[in-house]
């Protein structure tokens, strides 16, 4: 075979693998930018970008955790709802008693209407007690960490608690926890002095007020009337309490959102496509796959006709 013919041969042949390798680079490069308009991202696997797909998959991470925390206090939040809600119907328990109590504390009372009154209050008792074992999906609002017992029982007129003193907290951030509840000891338990002690119950209160109007005692109701309005104060006291710890959760919810809201700007930085610069790459690139097809068929082409001449 002629030297010059094998020479210009391989030459040929150089110039083709070569542009058919800018065909693949063309095409594949092209499918990269269909992917990334069809999905709006610019970086969909570690080997479009390393660095950018590092950044984005810890802020993926991060983000996942922060959703976790939103859903825990949403929780906490819909549990101090259910506590705050039945701290209100206690309140408004006590004040209709004192209301009752009111009525029945002027000398002219007659004996019959005080023990209609105290058989009432008695009845009463028992929605008090229902609230004190109130519950929020199915678990006891006041019981503590004991959340599966009723905290309170009765035997008579006796009521003891059975919950225990710690209440449930939740982590709302990294490191950081907050209450989501009163332990039944705290709503139940009156300090009268400031002291740290408990004088009194509020079901105690609520029972001297019944006992006061059985006995048909002016001085006896008056009594009963000022320990009955200091435990629906105690109750007041304890719902706005709970206000408090709602307006913290409410506080950390706000937060928690804003800090989602930067780190999907981070992400979005990181991953988004921009629209404009895909279009322009798309078609600079379109126009050099087209060129390296013209090479390619114009290479195919000489080779044909020189391999005729020769």
């Amino acid at each position: 075979m002629n030297p010059l013919h094998v020479a210009f041969s391989r030459q040929q042949s150089l110039y083709q693998l070569q542009a058919e390798r800018q065909i693949q680079e063309r095409r594949l490069e092209l499918a990269r930018l269909q992917e990334q308009l069809a999905t709006g991202r610019r970086v969909n696997r570690p080997s479009d970008e390393p660095g950018a797909y590092t950044q984005s998959r810890s802020i993926q991470l991060l983000t996942q955790r922060y959703e976790q925390y939103a859903r825990t206090l949403a929780v906490g939040k819909s549990w101090l709802t259910a506590t705050e809600d039945a701290l209100n119907t206690l309140t408004e328990l006590f004040q209709s008693a004192y209301e009752e109590g009111l009525r029945m504390a002027t000398d002219t009372a007659a004996a019959s209407d005080r023990a209609t009154t105290a058989s009432l209050l008695a009845q009463r008792l028992e929605a008090v007690l229902d609230q004190l074992n109130a519950r929020h999906n199915d678990a006891y609002l006041f019981a503590g960490t004991r959340t599966n017992t009723a905290p309170f029982q009765r035997s008579g007129t006796i009521i003891v608690y059975t919950g225990n003193n710690q209440q449930r907290l939740i982590e709302i951030a990294p490191g950081l926890t907050a209450a989501t509840s009163l332990t039944g000891d705290r709503v139940w338990e009156v300090d009268e002095n400031g002291d740290g002690i408990a004088d009194f119950t509020i079901t105690e209160a609520w029972q001297d007020l019944i006992d006061a109007l059985s006995a048909d005692d002016t001085a006896q109701i008056r009594a009963a009337m000022g320990r009955l309005e200091k435990a629906r104060d105690h109750l007041i006291a304890r719902t706005a309490e709970v206000g408090e710890l709602s307006r913290r959760l409410t506080l950390a919810e706000a937060q928690m959102q804003e800090v989602q809201l930067r780190l999907e700007a981070q992400r979005s930085d990181l991953e988004d496509a921009d629209f404009a610069q895909l279009a322009s790459q798309m078609q600079r690139h379109q126009l050099g796959l087209e060129a390296a097809l013209q090479v390619t068929s114009r290479i195919l082409q000489t080779s044909i006709l020189n391999y005729l001449q020769w």
